[in-house]
């Protein structure tokens, strides 16, 4: 009789949940531009994004409108 573990790859993603968003192909070509030029993913300045509108729409600082 065998003993077999199996082992699984650590994710990076770990305690992180996916969201996909489909951009304009002209915000998607900006983003990919601005990710070039600061030498960072596009993950990440999404990530700063959203954070940013999170904090400010909890601090009031920003409102949508209705719907959005």
């Amino acid at each position: 009789m065998t003993n077999s573990i199996s082992r699984r790859k650590t994710s990076k993603r770990k305690g992180k949940k996916a969201v996909l968003v489909y951009l304009p192909n002209e915000e998607a070509d900006r983003l990919a531009s601005i990710a070039r030029e600061r030498r960072v993913t596009k993950t990440e300045l999404v990530r700063v994004a959203v954070g940013r509108l999170i904090n400010q729409l909890n601090s009031g600082q920003l409102e949508l409108p209705l719907g959005v």
